[in-house]
């Protein structure tokens, strides 16, 4: 189902489908999915549609802006780094347009999103709340609804650490897709409160794709943040 698609078209995969049909001088855009589905009437009948997976962190509808993976607990001995791998949900998005000059049209996922609070109730923010097993590879996924963040975790501080959370600003994802879908990222501990989250602009894979991203086509106030600095902790 990822790629790009010319007016009319219609593709299936896993339970969805999504298509365009032509009517007189417009078109019909139609999602079908296991969660909900979606019609909209496009003002035009040619053109091409792109899809691909993109950040989740989109629904409900811009709850946040910050992305959490809370997962098993990684202990580190000072100076040492590991890489590990997790999975997290995949929203897809749906954009017409050309590769440089692109608009949203739809994102839908095959999972229901949670939220937490990372931090304090007076300084913290909501998060999109990922709850997940810690991999020594990239695990089987079905790569329609979960995805694999590829994350090494370097301990930079003079004490051992146990890690069990990571934040990442939405403003700096990238994802790749191809076999899988994938995030790849960096996690520098400096102490029990205090770390610094980065993605990696390259996949962890040969002849994997970017997906063109949610982010660009809203209009935000403040720049893209990167890295993120996470104040409130690393563990439970």
């Amino acid at each position: 189902m990822f790629g790009i698609y010319k007016i009319p078209f219609q593709t299936d995969a896993a339970g969805i489908t999504v298509s365009v049909e032509c009517e007189g001088e417009t078109s019909t855009y139609r999602r079908i999915a296991p969660l909900g589905t979606l019609t909209k009437r496009l003002g035009y009948r040619e053109g091409r549609v792109f899809i691909n997976p993109v950040e989740p962190v989109n629904l409900p509808s811009e709850v946040t802006g910050m992305l959490e993976f809370h997962f098993t607990p990684v202990t580190l001995r000072p100076g040492s780094s590991i890489p590990i791998c997790m999975k997290f949900p995949v929203e897809i998005g749906v954009f017409v347009g050309a590769a440089e000059n692109y608009t949203l049209l739809d994102v839908f996922s095959l999972a229901r999103p949670k939220y937490s609070l990372y931090g304090t109730p007076e300084k913290g923010f909501i998060t999109r709340h990922v709850e997940c097993e810690v991999y020594e590879y990239a695990p089987p996924t079905n790569p329609f609804e979960e995805g694999v963040l590829f994350l090494t975790i370097k301990n930079s501080a003079r004490d051992w650490v146990e890690v069990s959370r990571a934040v990442f600003d939405a403003s700096m994802l990238r994802i790749f897709h191809g076999r899988i879908v994938a995030i790849t990222g960096e996690m520098e501990v400096y102490s029990r409160l205090v770390a610094e989250t980065s993605v990696l602009d390259l996949p962890p894979e040969d002849g994997m794709k970017q997906s063109l991203r949610v982010f660009p086509t809203k209009r935000m106030l403040i720049p893209e943040k990167q890295p993120f600095m996470m104040e409130y902790g690393v563990g439970d």
